[in-house]
């Protein structure tokens, strides 16, 4: 189905247009889970292209009128230019930007939104994220949507086979970012990209990585390190093998491994670390 692409003239514009569609209903009913089960109360997606365009969807409406009226979105790092930018996990309190830093301090005390982890990927057409920002503000509320990436994962790739007509018509309205940041749009933004950036520091300076491992993902990669299959190691610890499995993958995100080789060369580091430093 082809869409008439119309660039909008203001976030507000651009929000009543997507707002106003049935698909969008059905998608905040999809989404509501997130909230109950996760305490995930801002949830989104968007999409720049290399020409600046933008489009966006997001659960938490009364913060999405509230940023966009106040114009906060230019502080957020990653929305920037597609080429500035990784695939990848980003922290969203990386950065030490003190406009920034206001926008996270004013999302949380008015709205109670902790922004958390943006899960960005590059595409031919620019970059798409999905966001994740919860109703907790512990040191461990990023460490656990971390761990509950597998779950993420899935619920994106659900998502969009779902939303699809309403992921489809984004592509309708959009905002030329580049005519509202100005030179700022092309900036490079400082901002940290967890596992892959973290992880390559980590192992310059001989450290362990930064989001500690469950006493259960030890054991785990214990019998990785060995290059023991998860069916192996599911019955020495009378686990099932998808529940194995849930944890290897948790375990190589963390690690920013991208193949079982990868894998079990760093579970073999990390063990050997451990053990010498008994």
């Amino acid at each position: 189905m082809l869409f008439k692409i119309e660039t909008m003239n203001s976030y507000n514009e651009m929000l009543r247009k997507i707002t106003s569609s049935p698909y969008h209903n059905k998608m905040l009913q999809f989404a509501a889970p997130l909230n109950d089960h996760l305490g995930i109360n801002h949830f989104w997606y968007y999409r720049i292209t290399f020409s600046g365009h933008y489009s966006y969807i997001g659960t938490n409406s009364a913060w999405n009128e509230f940023c966009f009226e106040n114009q906060m979105n230019s502080h957020f790092p990653c929305l920037r230019h597609p080429k500035t930018l990784k695939s990848g996990i980003s922290l969203m309190k990386a950065s030490e930007d003190p406009s920034y830093q206001n926008v996270l301090k004013t999302a949380w005390e008015k709205f109670n939104i902790n922004f958390n982890i943006n899960l960005q990927k590059i595409t031919p057409e620019g970059i798409e994220a999905f966001g994740f920002a919860t109703r907790f503000n512990d040191l461990k509320a990023e460490e656990r949507l971390i761990n509950d990436l597998p779950v993420l994962r899935n619920f994106i790739k659900i998502f969009k086979e779902k939303n699809e007509k309403l992921i489809s018509m984004l592509s309708e309205y959009q905002i030329h970012l580049p005519s509202k940041f100005g030179p700022k749009f092309y900036e490079q933004p400082k901002t940290i990209a967890f596992p892959t950036q973290h992880q390559l520091f980590m192992q310059k300076i001989g450290g362990q990585p930064a989001f500690s491992l469950t006493p259960r993902e030890k054991d785990i990669l214990k019998f990785v390190s060995n290059g023991y299959p998860a069916s192996y190691i599911a019955e020495q610890l009378q686990l099932s093998q998808r529940t194995v499995e849930n944890y290897i993958a948790t375990i190589k995100c963390k690690l920013s491994c991208s193949s079982k080789v990868e894998l079990i060369q760093e579970a073999q580091k990390i063990t050997s670390i451990e053990c010498d430093s008994i």
